[in-house]
C-alpha cells in the first residue's frame, strides 16, 4: 500500500507542471512553452527535453537508476513529456521533429515495460502500459520503425497479450519479407504457447489450435529461406 501510495503521488507532483504547460499550449508560444517544457524536464533528470532525446532510452534508465532501484514513476512522466513535446511540435506543423518525439516516447516506455522492474503484476504496469498505446495512438499517420515493432512484440508476450503480439509478428512479416531473424522468434513463441494452460492462452485472446496453426505458417516461412 505505501509503494503504490508513493509511486502514485510521484506521478501526480511531476505531472502536474507538465498538464499546465500542455493545456495551454495552444494559448502560449512554441518557445516560450518549450522553455517550460525545458524547465520541467532540468528538474526530472538536469537535461532539457533535446539533450534527453539524444540519449539512448537505455541511459535514460540508467540514469533514473539509484543503487539498482528504477524510478518507474519518473520514467513515465519523461515519456509522457516526450509526448507533449511531440503534440507541441506537431501543433505547429513541425511533423518530423513530432514523429521523433513519438518514436522516443514509445521507445522509453517499451524498454521501460521490458526492464525486470517492471511486473505485468505491479501497479506500475497499467500506468506503463496505458501510456505505450498513447504513444501507438500518436504514431498511428506514421510507419513504427523496424526495431519497436521487435520490442512491441515482446512487450505484448510479457503482458500475455498474444493476439496482440501475433498481429505484431504478421504485420513484421508483411513489412520485411525478406527478413527471417525475427521469424525464428515466431516459431518460439508459438513453440511456448503451446505449452501454455489453456485459461492463460484465453485470457490473451488465443488458443492452441491457434498456435499451432500459425507456428505452420511461421515455419513453413522460415523454411522458405
Amino acid at each position: 500500500m505505501f509503494k503504490r501510495d508513493y509511486f502514485m503521488r510521484q506521478i501526480e507532483q511531476m505531472t502536474q507542471v507538465l498538464h499546465r504547460i500542455l493545456f495551454n499550449k495552444e494559448h502560449i508560444p512554441l518557445a516560450d512553452a518549450q522553455q517550460l517544457l525545458d524547465e520541467a524536464s532540468r528538474h526530472l533528470l538536469g537535461l532539457n527535453v533535446r539533450s534527453l532525446m539524444a540519449l539512448s532510452s537505455k541511459d535514460i534508465l540508467e540514469l533514473l537508476s539509484y543503487h539498482g532501484n528504477l524510478d518507474t514513476a519518473k520514467a513515465m512522466v519523461i515519456g509522457d513529456m516526450f509526448v507533449g513535446h511531440g503534440d507541441l511540435l506537431k501543433q505547429h506543423e513541425q511533423m518530423d521533429e513530432a514523429y521523433h518525439a513519438y518514436v522516443k516516447s514509445l521507445d522509453l516506455l517499451l524498454h521501460l515495460s521490458l526492464s525486470p522492474e517492471v511486473s505485468p503484476k505491479d501497479d506500475e504496469n497499467v500506468e506503463v502500459a496505458a501510456r505505450i498505446q498513447t504513444s501507438l495512438d500518436r504514431l498511428k499517420a506514421w510507419m513504427v520503425p523496424e526495431e519497436m515493432k521487435r520490442l512491441l512484440f515482446a512487450h505484448y508476450d510479457k503482458q500475455g497479450d498474444f493476439a496482440k503480439a501475433e498481429d505484431v509478428l504478421f504485420h513484421y512479416m508483411e513489412d520485411h519479407p525478406d527478413q527471417s531473424e525475427f521469424l525464428r522468434q515466431g516459431v518460439s513463441f508459438y513453440k511456448t504457447l503451446l505449452n501454455t494452460e489453456e485459461k492463460l492462452l484465453e485470457a490473451g485472446n488465443f488458443s492452441t489450435e491457434e498456435a499451432a496453426e500459425s507456428l505452420r505458417r511461421v515455419q513453413q516461412k522460415l523454411d522458405s529461406f
